[in-house]
C-alpha cells in the first residue's frame, strides 16, 4: 500500500511532472492506451496521477495550445463512472453526537460520529477537517475538480449517525455551511451557532445557489425509522432534504 505522504507527493504539481504529463497526453492523444503511456514516463516513487495529467490538460486548454477534448478529458479522468450521470455525490460528516439508538452492530468509535470508522476515506477528510461543513465540501470539490470531474451539478450527502438527534440549530448551520461552500467566498460565519434557531441565512443559502457554479440538485440525510414524524419531514423540507436515508436491523 502506498503510504499517504508518498501518495500526497505523487499527486504534487511541480514542472517536471508537468512537462512528463504533456509527453504523457500527446501519446494518449496520439491513440496509446493511458496506462501504458504513463507507465512509459515513470517519476520518482511511481508514475504520474490522473491529477498531474488532468492539471496539464487544462493549462495546455487555458493557454490556447489545445483546443478543449472532452474525450481526452473523459480518458484521464479518475473513476469516470463516478459522475456518469452528470451529478457528483460530495459526503460529509457531522461532528461526534450522541444517539439515541442502542444497535448492537453499530460501531461505536471514540471521536467519530456512531456508525462511522475512522478509517473510511470519507471520515478521514471529515477528521481532517475538523468535522467543519464549508472546509469538508470545498475541499472535496477542489479534489473532484482536480481529476477531471464535473462539480456543476451536486448531490449533497450528509452522513453521521442520526441526524434527527443533532440540535436543530446545528442542522441548519451545517446545511447553511455545505451550501456557503458551494456558492463561492466564504462569508463572515462563526464556528458553531450558540442558541436554538441558528445564526439564520439558510433561505438566502439556498436562492443564490440556484445560480452557483455548484449547484445542489439532492441533499440526503440519514436517520431512524422511528425518528420519522410529519413535524420532522416538514423540518426535513425546510432545510432541503430531498432523500431520507434510514436504517433497520435485521437478525
Amino acid at each position: 500500500m502506498v503510504k499517504k505522504s508518498t501518495f500526497q507527493q505523487l499527486r504534487t504539481l511541480t514542472p517536471e511532472k508537468l512537462a512528463l504529463a504533456r509527453l504523457v497526453l500527446d501519446e494518449v492523444r496520439g491513440g496509446r492506451p493511458v496506462a501504458e503511456a504513463v507507465r512509459r514516463h515513470p517519476v520518482k516513487g511511481g508514475y504520474i496521477s490522473k491529477s498531474v495529467l488532468v492539471a496539464a490538460y487544462n493549462q495546455l486548454v487555458e493557454s490556447g495550445a489545445w483546443q478543449a477534448d472532452p474525450g481526452l478529458l473523459a480518458r484521464i479522468r479518475l473513476k469516470p463512472v463516478r459522475t456518469l450521470s452528470g451529478v457528483t455525490t460530495v459526503t460529509v460528516l457531522t461532528k461526534p453526537y450522541p444517539c439515541p439508538g442502542q444497535c448492537i452492530f453499530c460501531p461505536d468509535e471514540a471521536r467519530m460520529p456512531k456508525s462511522y470508522l475512522s478509517d473510511e476515506p470519507g471520515a478521514m477528510r471529515a477528521v481532517e477537517h475538523n468535522f467543519d461543513p464549508y472546509a469538508q465540501v470545498k475541499s472535496r470539490l477542489e479534489t473532484l475538480e482536480a481529476v477531471g470531474h464535473p462539480t456543476d451539478k451536486i448531490e449533497l450527502l450528509i452522513l453521521g449517525g442520526t441526524w434527527s438527534a443533532y440540535r436543530r440549530d446545528y442542522q441548519e448551520w451545517f446545511v447553511r455551511r455545505c451550501f456557503e461552500a458551494m456558492n463561492g467566498p466564504n462569508p463572515s460565519s462563526p464556528p458553531f451557532p450558540s442558541r436554538e434557531g441558528g445564526t439564520g441565512g439558510l433561505g438566502l443559502a439556498h436562492t443564490l445557489n440556484e445560480t452557483a457554479l455548484h449547484r445542489d440538485v439532492g441533499l440526503a440525510v440519514e436517520t431512524r425509522p422511528d425518528e420519522i414524524t410529519p413535524n420532522e419531514l416538514a423540518w426535513f423540507r425546510h432545510l432541503g432534504v430531498t432523500k431520507v436515508q434510514m436504517g433497520a436491523q435485521s437478525l
